[in-house]
């Protein structure tokens, strides 16, 4: 692959996207994701084992076990191919709220990786949501930084067979994170009242029902903004590189007719550069039971 074909996503410059038909090599997918918060490749053509073997060159990959408390029987790469299979959200058909990977579980994930493997009648549906969470957090109003500023939100992870050692009640979650690259929000929003099911609930601690549902509305809006937000619409063969860190990410249900079958690694990265414009303020605590 060359730097020719490449283009920003978003009008104000967020994202790349990768369009000269070669096929991807993971480190200049890896260092592109890094310097524009995703990178999207198209026209790709992987199996599952070479998917795999891709994943492990963008870096270490996280793998899952029993003792990980991540069910539904994977260890490193996931199926995300809408199933129809009663109470399944993460792999459903559904749509997902933006969230930082790792986020309910307490593990590090730096770059997420999807594949489209197979794609059939997707419109608007089933799209991809990345938020653009620096620029965003830089330009939230004060209220709704001041709740963020508290340090923690409160957690229950209701898709028990995916999540299966966290707790079972609530419990508190840092609301920013550190892993020594950029200092960025540690969040996932709640499912909206319109959602069949869902695999977590958040609240804010010590303040009524009303006002943390009234926060989580005007923050929801602030980072769904069009100034924020990209909205990938799959076609078969698109890869899609996510940096963890610098961005949140979520995706919008599937119609009837419509599939998408998706393949999702992810991985930590020993060393990479600092990036600009990192969140400064808030407090970084351990997650911790209420």
């Amino acid at each position: 692959m060359t730097q020719s074909g490449v283009s920003a996503l978003t009008p104000s410059g967020f994202g790349a996207l990768w369009d000269d038909g070669t096929q991807a090599d993971p480190r200049t997918v890896r260092e592109l994701a890094l310097r524009s918060g995703v990178a999207v490749v198209k026209d790709q053509r992987f199996t599952k084992e070479g998917f795999r073997e891709f994943v492990s060159g963008l870096g270490d990959k996280v793998s899952y076990d029993d003792n990980d408390g991540v069910g539904y029987g994977f260890t490193d790469i996931l199926h995300l191919d809408g199933t129809r299979e009663e109470g399944k959200v993460i792999t459903g058909r559904g749509g997902l709220p933006l969230h930082t990977d790792g986020v309910l579980l307490g593990t590090q994930v730096d770059l997420i990786v999807l594949y489209a493997a197979e794609v059939r009648e997707l419109r608007a549906d089933g799209a991809t949501l990345v938020c653009d969470q620096i620029k965003a957090w830089h330009e939230l109003p004060d209220d709704l930084r001041a709740v963020l500023d508290r340090g923690h939100l409160e957690y229950m992870a209701t898709e028990r067979g995916y999540f299966t050692s966290v707790p079972e009640g609530w419990y508190r979650i840092p609301t920013f994170r550190d892993y020594g690259r950029v200092k960025s929000l540690n969040l996932a929003l709640p499912f909206q009242a319109d959602e069949a099911l869902a695999s977590w609930d958040v609240r804010v601690p010590d303040v009524s029902a009303e006002e943390s549902e009234r926060f989580f509305t005007a923050l929801r809006a602030h980072l769904s903004a069009d100034r924020y937000l990209y909205e990938h619409r799959w076609a078969a063969g698109d890869l899609v590189v996510i940096d963890n860190q610098r961005t949140l990410h979520g995706r919008r249900g599937l119609a009837d007719s419509a599939s998408r079958k998706l393949l999702r690694g992810q991985v930590t990265l020993a060393e990479v550069a600092g990036a600009p414009g990192a969140i400064t303020g808030g407090a970084v605590h351990e997650v911790s039971p209420v």
